[in-house]
């Protein structure tokens, strides 16, 4: 074999070995992103909000996770239909439950969702739509970007918006805390409650007392109350949600759409049987553009637009 020719050869076969290296580093990488695909269409798509969630290390399907007290009693208990674990960020949980459980070690209150987070400290930080019912009966619900359950206190808080939603009303506030050994919840910052017959009220840091069976809602901030005929200014609030009647607290003043104002305090807001009236026994003082008038007690019907001032009525008309 001439050097010619044995140049060529080894010149083919370096070629062939270049070929055959590429098309391995090729299978390889195709390989890789298959196993990639075949991850990613196991997590849930909402879950997919970017790709270290898509690169899961570990998942368990019926996923239960028990928490024991100081006294070996179980207090908590997390249930969730699928678990996925990843390197850099927190645990997910697909549908997840929360029970706790009280000293005795019977049921006390259940949280489920969506979607939750299960982080390093033990902590559940639920997303979107939460549920939480109590074994008494009890049930709120609420929408929130976050929701963590503290589980040494149990004490439900978010820093984010949440929407409470009522029978008869929705709250949107800046925040919330919940003690739900005592069941009371505070909806923290500015809060703005819309009630399903239409009006507003605008308030802050509400408390909402559902012991007892009581729906209680109440604020000891500035209140400003909006209907279609009326804005009326208070110093605070106080709601029962099931007979449908509102103490505005303080000074009480009514602005009227025409203009006219109407100055009191301790003012009753009845909505029961789909009215609206207002309420007092404290002193009036109605002023407009023709009239001054002041009186001892009033009783409003702001629906027909009817005005009752009683005791020592006393005005000047212009």
């Amino acid at each position: 074999m001439n050097f010619q020719l044995r140049h060529n050869l080894l010149i083919t076969i370096f070629i062939i070995v270049i070929i055959a290296t590429m098309w391995l580093m090729m299978k390889g990488l195709s390989y890789s992103f298959d196993l990639l695909n075949t991850k990613a269409t196991e997590v849930p798509a909402e879950s997919r909000t970017h790709f270290q969630e898509v690169a899961y290390i570990e998942k368990i399907d019926e996923f239960a996770l028990q928490e024991f007290g100081v006294d070996q009693v179980l207090s908590h208990l997390v249930e969730a239909d699928s678990y996925f674990n990843f390197k850099d960020t927190p645990a997910l949980l697909i549908n997840p439950r929360v029970t706790t459980y009280n000293l005795h070690g019977e049921k006390d209150y259940i949280l489920s969702s969506k979607r939750a987070h299960y982080l390093d400290s033990g902590e559940v930080s639920f997303k979107g739509k939460v549920d939480v019912s109590s074994s008494d009966g009890i049930k709120h619900k609420m929408n929130t970007q976050e929701l963590l359950i503290d589980t040494h206190t149990d004490d439900l808080i978010s820093h984010k918006e949440v929407t409470y939603l009522g029978e008869s009303a929705k709250i949107i506030s800046e925040g919330m805390h919940m003690r739900t050994k005592t069941n009371k919840m505070k909806l923290t910052g500015d809060a703005r409650i819309h009630q399903n017959s239409g009006q507003e009220m605008l308030t802050r840091n509400i408390y909402i007392d559902q012991s007892n069976k009581k729906k209680h809602y109440y604020s000891d901030d500035k209140t400003t109350y909006l209907s279609n005929e009326n804005k009326i200014y208070a110093d605070g609030m106080d709601m029962d949600m099931n007979k449908k009647i509102t103490h505005l607290l303080g000074q009480v003043n009514i602005v009227q759409n025409s203009g006219s104002i109407i100055k009191t305090n301790n003012l009753i807001l009845d909505q029961s049987n789909d009215r609206e009236v207002y309420k007092t026994n404290d002193d009036i003082h109605y002023q407009s553009s023709i009239a001054d008038i002041r009186a001892k007690s009033m009783h409003y019907d702001a629906a027909r637009q009817k005005i009752k001032l009683d005791g020592g009525v006393i005005g000047r008309y212009d």
